[in-house]
């Protein structure tokens, strides 16, 4: 009798263990990716607004350049990997919200956060 236990037990835990393997580890790599790409999108928003406010006088693409730059460096100090395509278009969908923003005078809530007291539509 405690042998089929035994038996029954081992079968039980080899299902357990091939459900975590199977569904939870992915869903927990999916959630830290997503984690990782609202760090990025909340950055990407930061450096476009900073390169707005200091380099106000220099010409778009010197911006861009400066935000691509800057966002590089802190995506490899924070380990993100994005490719240079995706961090273009987290950018200009930056420079796109920062514009309809300051069209409206309406922030735009978004998953990166807002600063305290913020208006935001919704």
């Amino acid at each position: 009798m405690n042998e089929i236990l035994f038996e029954l037990l081992k079968v039980v835990i080899m299902v357990a263990v091939m459900l975590i393997t199977r569904y939870v580890i992915p869903w927990v790599r999916e959630r830290i990716g997503a984690d990782k790409l609202a760090l990025a999108e909340k950055w990407v928003r930061y450096a476009v607004l900073k390169a707005q406010q200091v380099m106000w006088s220099d010409d778009g693409p010197e911006r861009k350049a400066y935000v691509t730059e800057f966002l590089k460096e802190l995506l490899i100090e924070k380990n993100i990997a994005l490719s240079d395509e995706q961090l273009d278009i987290l950018i200009e969908a930056a420079v796109k919200q920062m514009k309809i923003e300051a069209g409206s005078g309406v922030t735009i809530n978004n998953s990166a956060g807002e600063a305290p007291g913020e208006k935001t539509a919704k």
